[in-house]
């Protein structure tokens, strides 16, 4: 009778044994699809289509400068005017020198048409006349050089250098943004851009026209993510808008395509990280399996959209994930009814 009980007893505990031991306990829960409006915000920026920083092609002191901040310019019209007078000199040297250079030149040729001078003395008048007459064009060139003209229809932005100041070749002298259409310029995460084939439309509201939504067109994605990771996003502006000028603050809008493609939600709690990888432990067959996955935007409520790696179904661990490993053997616990809060019942 006893040896019986203490068999009973020892089988007991080599139940109890192989529970505990047959892996810990994890709260397992289901990935749901993404419900929300599939729509994502971010902070943006009006800037001009056309920006230059113009600039002298050749240096010297600047005579005048004929507009100033603010200024409406014209394409062409002349907006600062360097000092001329060594390039003045500089032509009036070369005139001199073709001059002379082309009728030597002509008295060689002369003589080689008429087979008296030779074929060698013939091709040097022929091609110190062509260097000459370069050389006479290219100080033209840089005569009219001292003429800076607006490239372009728009205003002046700011000017950075008055006259009587010395300034390089290059150097910039005034800033333009041209007039017309106006850019909207957001940076997105890598997440978002692994969905800009969803893109669907945009639009930009401002804080100085409450009320309002102004649509955009997509222009362009940058190919390179800058230093912060993120990538940047060139829209314009439907229509004119004059109200809207160049370095307003926006609020711009991207609604996605309403598909089967919409990310997996998880809470953040089932996400770890190893650098700059991320990945969460997929529950399967009484084992967990580290998956790497791809992370999309945070949601307020605390829960992380899964742009790849997951899909609607997965079970997931979503606790205590840092103390697991990839292959663990774990059970999942129980979960408390919505009606049993806390579960104590």
């Amino acid at each position: 009778m006893l040896s019986c009980t203490v068999l009973m007893l020892l089988t007991g505990c080599d139940k109890v044994k192989n529970q505990t031991t047959d892996g810990r306990l994890v709260l397992v829960q289901t990935v749901k699809e993404n419900d929300v409006a599939n729509v994502a915000t971010y902070p943006g920026r009006t800037r001009a289509a056309n920006e230059a920083n113009v600039s002298f092609r050749v240096s010297g002191t600047l005579l005048k400068v004929s507009v100033h901040t603010g200024d409406h310019v014209r394409r062409g019209q002349v907006i600062a005017q360097m000092d001329d007078r060594d390039y003045r000199v500089q032509l009036a040297a070369a005139e001199a020198e073709y001059t002379q250079v082309k009728a030597e030149a002509n008295r060689v040729m002369a003589l080689y048409a008429d087979s008296v001078g030779t074929a060698n003395n013939y091709d040097k008048a022929r091609y110190g006349l062509q260097q000459i007459t370069q050389k006479l064009q290219h100080c033209k060139d840089q005569l009219n050089d001292c003429l800076l003209r607006a490239p372009f229809d728009g205003y002046v932005q700011n000017v950075l250098h008055d006259a009587h100041e010395t300034v390089g070749s290059g150097m910039p002298v005034l800033s333009l943004i041209g007039q017309g259409q106006t850019e909207v310029v957001i940076n997105i995460p890598a997440s978002e851009n692994l969905r800009s084939d969803q893109f669907s439309s945009f639009s930009a509201r401002f804080d100085v026209l409450p009320g309002e939504q102004f649509p955009l067109t997509l222009l362009s994605i940058a190919r390179q993510a800058n230093v912060n990771q993120l990538y940047e996003v060139r829209l314009a502006l439907q229509g004119d808008h004059p109200q809207i000028t160049p370095g307003m603050s926006s609020m711009v809008q991207i609604t996605f395509r309403d598909d089967d493609s919409k990310p997996a939600l998880v809470p953040l709690s089932a996400v770890c990280r190893t650098g700059d990888a991320s990945a969460v432990f997929v529950y399967a067959d009484g084992r967990i399996h580290r998956t790497a996955v791809t992370l999309g935007r945070v949601h307020n409520n605390g829960n992380v959209e899964i742009v790849k790696g997951l899909k609607a179904g997965d079970q997931i661990v979503v606790s205590g994930v840092n103390t697991l490993t990839d292959g663990e053997a774990v059970r999942p616990a129980a979960q408390p009814s919505k009606t049993n809060v806390g579960g104590l019942l």
